[in-house]
């Protein structure tokens, strides 16, 4: 309820809410289609290949950032990336809103966001389905799946 509160009274086109996520271009498609009685069938990769972890911070109405590197994001590959990549395009007033991970949650975070005006709000625990950017990530990832890089790439 506090956090609801609190966002109940910020105008949405101030919001942005910001996440990151995990992807691997070995990405299948979930469904396909295939006759009556058969079986569908696909290629599937030998080796997966790495991980690429996507930062995003998006608005109601676009892409506000969005950086893409190999492997897991630290602590201080997050907070760079809200330094180089996020504080150049917010407003004061702005509010940006990310869920509770431990890197999210480092004070250097919550200062260089308050410097530029700004205002920080963490989702209650366990409320993904507060925040449009899982929404995103649902949609990036079945289109990773659609365009199915992973043979592009590997010929």
């Amino acid at each position: 309820m506090e956090y609801w509160s609190e966002v109940r009274e910020i105008e949405a086109s101030k919001l942005i809410f910001i996440d990151e996520s995990g992807v691997n271009l070995a990405l299948l498609r979930l469904y396909a289609r295939a006759l009556i009685g058969r079986r569908a069938r696909g290629r599937k990769p030998q080796k997966r290949g790495r991980n690429i972890s996507i930062i995003s911070a998006i608005s109601l109405e676009k892409v506000v950032a969005s950086v893409n590197i190999y492997g897991a994001v630290d602590a201080v590959t997050f907070e760079g990336f809200i330094l180089k990549e996020v504080l150049p395009k917010i407003k004061e007033g702005d509010c940006l809103i990310m869920d509770n991970a431990k890197i999210h949650l480092g004070e250097m975070v919550r200062e260089i966001i308050e410097q530029e005006k700004a205002r920080l709000i963490y989702l209650p625990p366990y409320s993904p389905e507060f925040s449009p950017i899982e929404n995103f990530w649902s949609k990036v990832k079945a289109t990773l799946r659609k365009l199915a890089l992973r043979e592009l790439l590997c010929k």
